[in-house]
């Protein structure tokens, strides 16, 4: 039944997006989200490769490139140019007694001297020591360091070795206390044979 001024009502079925669209749609999105992640996770892949961009060399220590300097250009302009420094990082040296602390901490691991290795780790860690210990580093374990890393205030040493029976390698934390002396804050060692 129609009704007199109304349109008809015959074939007014919604607009459809056709499957072809839709996966070429899709394929866009995707492509472009995938650029995106890879611009944010190796940005370099971004930088034209070439002899178009030069990248500075870094040095042994903080340089200044240049000075301050004042060059006329005409009779009523002055520019100045600023110095450049070229900060680098020289990696500091931890502090020996840092490291002795955490050498200390593995040495009563492996005698089984737990209330020894506790009473090396900061006031606030010695209650979950206990069962770090049990649960990580059981008594018994020979675990050495290999390399160490930080700074005058914490030092942070990679250690490896064998726990549990098997083959195991983490870290380890001391950090400086108020009195000048270094406590283990914490420890991270997971077996991995």
């Amino acid at each position: 039944m129609t009704y007199p001024g109304l349109p008809d009502q015959q074939n007014n079925r919604p607009a459809t997006v056709k499957p072809g669209v839709a996966v070429g749609i899709l394929v866009a999105v995707i492509a472009l989200v995938a650029f995106c992640i890879t611009g944010f996770a190796a940005p370099a892949f971004l930088l034209r490769k070439g002899p178009g961009l030069s990248l500075p060399t870094p040095t042994s220590s903080p340089a200044t490139t240049s000075s301050p300097t004042s060059t006329t250009e005409s009779p009523t302009s002055t520019r100045v140019s600023r110095p450049r420094i070229t900060p680098t990082r020289n990696p500091a040296t931890p502090p020996a007694q840092g490291v002795q602390v955490i050498v200390d901490f593995l040495t009563k691991i492996a005698g089984s001297d737990k209330p020894g290795a506790i009473a090396l780790a900061c006031e606030a860690q010695k209650r979950f020591m206990d069962d770090k210990i049990d649960s990580l580093i059981p008594l018994g374990s020979r675990v050495q360091v290999t390399s160490v890393n930080g700074t005058s205030r914490f030092v942070l040493a990679d250690v490896a070795g064998v726990a549990k029976g098997r083959s195991a390698k983490g870290i380890v934390i001391s950090d400086l206390k108020a009195d000048g002396g270094f406590c283990v804050t914490t420890f991270s060692i997971r077996t991995t044979g």
